[in-house]
């Protein structure tokens, strides 16, 4: 149990740290940290000590790694870091990360264990600080289960404070004004005489002081985003129109491929005539897949008339075809 207590009080250590005239915040475990996937391919402006907020001359960016489906993943990361930083919708850009195992989610190891989340006996929390370790180990980096929010709220919140609080010791150091009549406000230092010193602007300096490790989080009653109506980053974009998605990607020689497998669930495809379908406009092939078919194309409509031009044989399933027959077995 002192192990397992250790590493329950050692959880996370913050910090920053200069690369190349910038600076970036955010959560480090303690123990054996993963590689930070974000130190490859850095522009030469552009800085990086952990996998969650970079900082240049250019803006600000915010690494939310659990993939959006449609459920709002991204903008609560978002908000989750902007909360602390004091830094508004639209004075930062986000992205996805490269997969890696720095973004292990570590809410994983509550949901793989045998007790529920209200149990905090002996042997209930040493199980979640064995599956912790293996989570970590592992680098299992997955979006599920409703996790987002449970693996993000503390250590992103946290990342956001401590940037916050290192970038006014940073404008301490340049203007001479102490820490404690600084204050932020969207994206900036505010000196006591109104002078606006913009976060981007104060990079290279934070790149060079002391992270400030002990910060406090705000009061609930103070968050601008958290628990209240927000405007999701991709509202605007999908009520537009403008949204790319994974169809909307397009590369040099890129076909598209289309499939259809027996609407009997296990069932078997006894064979097909694709004659009608291989004659098609913009079709290369029609081939035999797992129970059922797959059309390739030079785009997706294509790809999708084609299907429906061939001539299915499919198999039965192995359960009974009605509902009577059901109630009947």
């Amino acid at each position: 149990m002192s192990a397992v207590g250790t590493i329950a009080r050692r959880t996370f250590l913050i910090g920053s740290a200069a690369i190349a005239g910038g600076v970036a915040f955010g959560v480090y475990a303690v123990r054996a940290p993963h590689q930070n996937p974000l130190r490859d391919g850095l522009a030469e402006d552009e800085a990086t000590f952990n996998p969650w907020v970079k900082i240049s001359p250019r803006g600000i960016t915010l690494i939310t790694p659990h993939t959006d489906l449609g459920q709002g993943a991204r903008s609560v990361q978002a908000a989750l870091i902007a909360e602390e930083m004091d830094i508004e919708f639209g004075q930062f850009e986000v992205e996805p990360g490269p997969p890696a195992p720095a973004y292990f989610n570590s809410a994983l190891a509550g949901e793989g264990i045998p007790f529920m989340s209200r149990d905090v006996s002996r042997e209930a929390e040493l199980m979640r600080g064995v599956m912790g370790a293996a989570v970590k180990a592992m680098g299992m980096q997955v979006t599920g289960g409703s996790s987002t929010v449970a693996d993000s709220y503390h250590r992103l919140r946290e990342a956001g404070a401590v940037a916050r609080e290192t970038l006014k010791r940073a404008a301490s150091r340049r203007t001479g004004v102490a820490v404690a009549e600084l204050v932020t406000r969207e994206a900036r230092v505010v000196l006591p005489d109104g002078t606006e010193i913009p976060y981007t602007e104060l990079a290279d300096e934070a790149a060079n002081v002391s992270p400030v490790t002990d910060v406090t989080l705000r009061d609930p009653s103070e968050w601008r985003f958290l628990g209240r109506d927000m405007e999701r980053l991709d509202i605007v974009a999908k009520s537009t129109g403008t949204l790319a998605y994974g169809i909307d990607l397009s590369m040099e020689g890129m076909v598209h491929a289309s499939l259809r497998v027996n609407p009997r669930k296990g069932g078997a495809l006894n064979g097909f005539d694709a004659s009608a379908a291989e004659a098609m406009r913009g079709v290369q092939r029609v081939l035999s897949v797992t129970n059922g078919v797959a059309v390739i194309a030079n785009n997706s409509w294509r790809a999708f008339r084609a299907l429906d031009a061939v001539s299915y044989d499919w198999g039965e399933a192995d359960y009974p075809p009605e509902m009577e027959a059901h109630w009947a077995a």
